[in-house]
């Protein structure tokens, strides 16, 4: 699955600007769209909403697009023509990859969490709940009223604290490998695809920031609308991009170690699958603090990503390995 054209000695920053110029200003149409169809709160967790299926359908394939766009103009061979490639025989690797890094991420949000609020106290975080009955009690407040019947099947169907995350992993596991990573897919052709060949003669680390930069900034259509943050749409896209640069370092990663952008793409439909999960466990959180996507989510990925990179140096022998 690797593909064998030579990397460039020098980043084509025009070329950069009409990669993101496409992809954030497609994008900016579309919040504008859902602004004037009246989806200007996209803070709600209860279920499906107009606005949610564009964000899938039409949002997140705007990197692809955007990449695909500029491919054509300087007549290279399509990265997309290797990706799937030699598929089963990566996937070994990316099942191994996934399977470790999902779940020892979450944990490692959970334990943080519970440090944090739960141990410590810190105003933010949130307390993390336990016991099944807080759970049930906790799921009903994300839900329209409940009958009594709806109550007792809802109980019934929300197991205990180890219970829900093994399940939130294997339902998380899942949808990176079906439908999740295939919208995924839609937004890592572009940023560890495209973007990150483009990048790469400035290494891995400023290739990985600016990366990180550009996709963060890129939501900012979305969180202004209340998108992952609620009320704290401004400084929100702020900690996007805090949340983004460590993000990226663990999906550069995957991609260099299995040989595949189907990893990231994995990886990052998985961990959009889990991210639920912590509205469920968590009450009196500050998103902008919280996990998934505050401080505390940004830390663990941060942790998990660094200890990734320690524990791969010896698979991946120079930066311009496993291009796929």
């Amino acid at each position: 699955m690797t593909q064998t054209l030579q990397p460039s000695t020098k980043v084509r920053w025009g070329r950069v600007a009409l990669f993101y110029g496409l992809a954030l200003g497609w994008c900016c149409l579309l919040a504008v769209g859902l602004f004037l169809l009246g989806e200007r709160d996209l803070s709600s967790v209860a279920g499906p909403t107009l606005g949610t299926a564009i964000l899938a359908v039409l949002y997140m394939p705007a990197p692809l697009v955007a990449a695909l766009i500029v491919e054509r103009l300087d007549r290279r061979p399509a990265l997309i023509r290797t990706t799937f490639v030699g598929f089963r025989r990566a996937l070994p690797t990316l099942l191994l990859v996934a399977v470790v890094i999902v779940p020892a991420t979450l944990l490692t949000m959970v334990g943080v969490s519970w440090l944090a609020g739960n141990v410590l106290g810190i105003s933010g975080p949130g307390t993390v709940l336990f016991g099944q009955a807080d759970l049930v009690a906790n799921a009903l407040t994300l839900l329209p009223a409940q009958n009594a019947s709806q109550v007792a099947q809802l109980s019934a169907g929300i197991p205990p604290f180890w219970g829900l995350v093994a399940l939130a992993v294997g339902g998380g596991l899942l949808a990176g490998f079906t439908i999740n990573g295939l919208f995924a897919f839609g937004e890592e052709y572009g940023w560890r695809g495209w973007l990150a060949d483009e990048l790469r003669p400035l290494g891995a680390f400023w290739a990985n920031v600016i990366t990180g930069v550009l996709w963060g900034l890129w939501h900012a259509p979305l969180i202004l609308l209340g998108f992952n943050y609620g009320t704290y749409g401004r400084i929100g896209t702020a900690f996007m991009v805090a949340l983004c640069i460590p993000f990226s370092f663990l999906l550069w990663r995957a991609r260099e170690v299995t040989g595949s952008l189907l990893a990231p793409a994995i990886l990052h439909g998985a961990f959009n699958g889990v991210a639920g999960l912590f509205a469920v466990l968590l009450v009196d959180a500050n998103p902008l603090i919280a996990a998934p996507v505050g401080l505390i989510g940004a830390g663990a990925i941060a942790v998990i990503a660094a200890l990734f990179w320690l524990l791969t140096r010896r698979v991946v022998r120079h930066e311009g390995a496993g291009r796929a």
